[in-house]
Order: C-alpha cells, then structure tokens, then sequence
C-alpha cells in the first residue's frame, strides 16, 4: 500500500488519468475540428474600385501610382462623379506629375495650370484634380496623401455582386440612399 494511504493513491491516479486524457486530446485534436493552418490570416478584402469596370474611369486613364479608393460618388449637380483616392509611398509632386501624365495619354489635354490640374477630352469632358498631402508625415507612413477628381459621371456597367458591394465600389453615398 502507498505510504501515504488511500488519499495519496487517489491523487496520483487522478493527475496521470488526466495527463493521459490531456495526451489522447492533443493526439486526436484534428478529428474534432482544429482549425487547418491555411496561411490566410486576414479577411478576404474587396476588390479594387476602379479595377472590377463597374464605375469605369474614362477610356484610357489609368492610375499608375500605388493608391486605394477611398469615396466614388455622383454629385448632385447629375454630371459629374467625386472621387477621393489616397496615395501612398510617393509625394504630392509625384503625384501631380504621374497623374497628369496619365490624363495627357488618355488624350486629355491641360485646360488651366496651377494647383489643380484640369484637363479636357472632346466627347468626354473635363477631368480637375487636386493633389492634398498629409502634413507632419513620418518616414514609415505609407499614405502621403489624398488625390479628389472631379469627373464625368458615368452609370454602373454591371449588376455583377462586386457592383452592387458598396465596399468593392466606395459608393456608400448610394447604399445609404437605398436603404
């Protein structure tokens, strides 16, 4: 008999059933549903506003710099479209210069200089831009600022579920509309 009595016999059966159930659990854990790594540990993001077609930029203007979409709605005036992109990794120079390189190979062409770029496509219309930095920026900061267009307004060209998503558009302004 253990030298410690019953008691003693008990506690020590009791810690190695348990250290045995403990080690069966672990063996078995993936027979009752453990997560499978997958590698993926971010939800799965919208896509890209301007890249799915359904609120096109006009024909040939493509925006060459790193950015996101941050608003797309029409304005009240039923002509024209605001969209609001931050860019990122470049500053607003950068910005203004790529961006107006863009609009003249999508055959726009300068209308006015100065701080907002405005340009013009016979059959298009115009497209203006104003280029807002964000100041007191650190030397990690990946956003450097904000580009606003204001530009011809253009109807949804599918009724694809990315086009109806308000997420995968950035048109909020609408779904609040249609509720």
């Amino acid at each position: 008999m253990d030298r410690h009595g019953p008691a003693g016999s008990r506690k020590r059966a009791t810690v190695v059933a348990g250290c045995v159930l403990g080690a069966v659990l672990i063996v078995l854990s993936p027979q009752f549903g453990r997560a499978e790594p997958s590698g993926r540990y971010r939800p799965p993001l919208p896509p890209d506003a301007l890249t799915t077609g359904c609120y096109p930029l006009p024909t040939g203007l493509t925006i060459d710099f790193p950015y996101q979409v941050r608003t797309d709605e029409d304005l009240a005036d039923g002509r024209t479209r605001r969209l609001v992109l931050q860019y990122d990794e470049i500053d607003a120079d950068q910005a203004r210069r790529d961006l107006a390189e863009a609009l003249v190979r999508a055959g726009f062409t300068p209308r006015a200089r100065g701080d907002v770029l405005d340009y013009a496509k016979p059959g298009v219309g115009q497209v203006r831009a104003t280029i807002t930095p964000i100041p007191r920026l650190g030397d990690d900061d990946l956003v450097r600022g904000t580009v606003e267009l204001i530009l011809p307004k253009v109807a949804r060209t599918s009724d694809a579920p990315e086009c109806l998503d308000r997420f995968s558009t950035k048109r909020f302004a609408e779904a609040e509309q249609d509720r």
